[in-house]
C-alpha cells in the first residue's frame, strides 16, 4: 500500500455575491488536461461552503505543475451550463512543495475554466 495520503481538498469559501442554490465542480488538471473524475459538492442553500472532496489519486503521482480548476454553478442562473464563477489554483508552490493552509481565490465571473491557461 502506498505511503502517500489521498488528495483532499477542503472547501471553505464565503460566496456572498452568489445565489443560494449553488454547487461546485472541482477538476484536477495536469499537463493542460483535465483528469477524471471531476468532483462535485452537493447542492448548497447557504453562503458558506464547508466540504471535503477527495480525489482518487496520490500526491506523489502528480507533476509539480498540477492545478485545481474550480467552477461554481447556480441553479438560479438562466444558463446552467455556464459557471457563475471559476478559478484555477496551483497545487504546488515554486519550490515544488504542496500548498497548504487557507487560500484566497480570485473568482472570475461568468467564465468557464480553460485548462490550458492559469485562469
Amino acid at each position: 500500500m502506498a505511503a502517500s495520503a489521498p488528495i483532499v481538498m477542503p472547501i471553505d469559501h464565503t460566496l456572498e455575491d452568489f445565489c443560494f442554490q449553488v454547487y461546485i465542480e472541482v477538476s484536477l488538471i495536469q499537463h493542460d488536461k483535465v483528469l477524471e473524475p471531476k468532483l462535485f459538492t452537493g447542492v448548497k442553500y447557504f453562503y458558506e461552503l464547508k466540504e471535503v472532496l477527495t480525489f482518487p489519486l496520490k500526491y506523489k503521482d502528480l507533476s509539480p505543475i498540477s492545478r485545481l480548476a474550480i467552477q461554481i454553478f447556480s441553479f438560479d442562473s438562466p444558463n446552467m451550463d455556464t459557471p457563475i464563477a471559476s478559478t484555477v489554483v496551483d497545487l504546488f508552490d515554486s519550490k515544488r512543495r504542496l500548498r497548504q493552509g487557507t487560500w484566497n481565490l480570485q473568482l472570475h465571473r461568468d467564465k468557464a475554466v480553460d485548462p490550458s491557461l492559469n485562469s
